[in-house]
């Protein structure tokens, strides 16, 4: 039997269009700053083999030596929205504790 993996088309296009706005993998340091311009932040090299990170404003380009390891999209911290319980948790003190039971006899 076969394993079929099925991707719908629009998130394949979506993927390449946000693609697009970063520096793909391998391209050098002078043409990233050509092509996308100067960083908002130039961090030092890092180990051995070097790595180097440039910070733009929505996205980190991650350098080997002088070329594009991985470009990396930032995301806003957003608040997780937490549901309201239907009932209310009964008050206790800071160090009490409430347990339920529930007992069936026969």
């Amino acid at each position: 039997m076969k394993n079929w993996l099925l991707i719908p088309v629009t998130l394949i296009s979506f993927n390449i269009a946000q693609a697009a706005d970063m520096p793909p993998q391998g391209m050098s340091m002078a043409k990233v700053e050509k092509q996308f311009g100067t960083p908002s932040k130039k961090l030092s090299a890092v180990g051995k083999p070097p790595i180097t990170r440039w910070v733009y404003p929505s996205y980190t380009v991650v350098f080997e030596y002088k070329h594009v390891v991985q470009s990396v999209k930032m995301v806003q911290d957003t608040p997780i929205s937490v549901p309201s319980s239907p009932t209310p948790a009964p008050s206790t003190a800071p160090n009490e504790a409430t347990i339920s039971v529930e007992v069936q006899t026969k």
